[in-house]
């Protein structure tokens, strides 16, 4: 695992001990049949809409505003049999590029700010 410098660890870290949930100005759309997510901005009009499928929809489950990301991490690695750094490292990313688009936030954890 690539762990670039120390400020990108740190915000790394800060990431994984927030909790993460989507905005609230967001239009989401499921396809019961595939389980995909359609995914548009409310706020954003150039946003495209953004389908998730596979992986990134269960993912996005997961995001329910109520655990940390590294819980979530671990609830992944443990229920797909994944390595937790491996998993780790692709949810990150992941969730910094939904963030980046402003389609999820994200507050620290009350155990963090406690």
């Amino acid at each position: 695992m690539d762990l670039g410098t120390r400020d990108e660890r740190r915000e790394s870290e800060e990431l994984f001990d927030a909790v993460v949930f989507p905005v609230q100005s967001l239009a989401l759309v499921r396809d019961e049949e595939t389980g995909d997510v359609t995914l548009l901005s409310l706020t954003d009009t150039d946003c495209k809409p953004l389908v998730l499928s596979g992986t990134a929809a269960v993912i996005w489950d997961e995001l329910d505003g109520e655990r940390t990301l590294r819980l979530v991490v671990s609830e992944l690695a443990r229920e797909y049999e994944l390595d937790e750094l491996v998993i780790g490292e692709q949810v990150l990313a992941f969730v910094t590029q939904l963030l980046d688009a402003q389609l999820l936030q994200k507050r620290a954890s009350e155990a963090t700010t406690t």
